[in-house]
């Protein structure tokens, strides 16, 4: 889609004149999108909040499902074509695992996440391609074995955070493993710093946030996180909202956040609000 150019006509009426269109043209230049390659794996998309994100799929959506926290609709109401779609947060934040299921029967499973950050570089049009489209144009990539050069990899935010999240490598990125304490002043709420991604222009940390016992449940605040002073985070992710519960499972969460390099782990400022069993239920 590069170098590609977009008029735009927009018509006024003078008072009482007869029916007399002027045309005003103002050239723009088209959204370059993003592809994504789908497969068995879900594929993690980050959706910012307060805009439409464009999703289009090779072929028709019949059935989307877990979808409750997005407005979902086709992109041109008048003639609905199911695969070009809009999405819209209803939220400001939070993540679903949310499944389009295409006519043919085959199906893209994603984990959207809704970023509320303002810096986070925006993707407004994500084009969904089958991951045997990705093999059969670069067989290099099926074929670990081949000693074909590749040429340097840029990693943006969406596509560590992608890796962040499904716990794998990023080409660029050193991965190191710990297990670290991190003091952040909230009784019955412990943080451990477990992983880190060091890259040229970015890193990437892992923590994860347990709550001490049940009865006690905590909200994390991501708008107001920061990491150092002055605030090197760029984008953030918690896999829940409200932690707490009397499951074990629902007293863990991992937290990601993305930052510039210059500053340390160990610096994250991380506001939380004890929540109370009753509001806690909501969550």
């Amino acid at each position: 889609m590069k170098n590609v150019k977009r008029v735009r006509i927009t018509a006024y009426l003078i008072g009482w004149l007869p029916p007399l269109i002027l045309a005003c043209f103002s050239v723009i230049p088209s959204a370059e999108a993003r592809d994504v390659y789908y497969g068995k794996a879900k594929e993690t998309v980050l959706i910012p909040f307060g805009v439409e994100t464009l999703f289009r799929f090779p072929i028709e959506v019949k059935t989307i499902t877990e979808a409750n926290r997005f407005e979902i609709r086709p992109a041109n109401p008048e003639e609905p074509d199911y695969s070009v779609l809009v999405i819209k947060p209803r939220m400001s934040e939070g993540s679903a695992d949310v499944t389009f299921l295409f006519s043919d029967g085959s199906v893209a499973r994603t984990q959207l996440i809704i970023s509320n950050k303002p810096n986070l570089k925006r993707d407004s049009i994500y084009d969904f391609k089958p991951k045997d489209d990705l093999l059969a144009s670069n067989p290099n990539l099926a074929d670990p074995s081949s000693n074909a050069k590749h040429d340097p990899m840029t990693i943006s935010e969406l596509d560590l955070m992608r890796a962040m999240i499904r716990g794998e490598s990023v080409s660029g990125f050193d991965v190191s493993h710990y297990s670290l304490s991190i003091p952040i002043g909230s009784p019955n709420l412990t943080a451990q710093l477990t992983k880190v991604y060091r890259g040229k222009d970015l890193n990437g940390y892992v923590y994860l946030l347990k709550v001490d016992g049940s009865g006690h449940f905590y909200e994390v605040d991501l708008k107001a996180l920061a990491l150092g002073h002055p605030n090197l985070a760029v984008v953030s992710q918690i896999d829940r909202k409200v932690i707490g519960g009397n499951q074990p499972e629902e007293r863990e969460s991992f937290l990601r956040i993305i930052a510039k390099p210059g500053t340390s782990a160990s610096k994250v400022i991380l506001p939380v609000a004890i929540k109370s069993d009753a509001k806690a239920e909501g969550k």
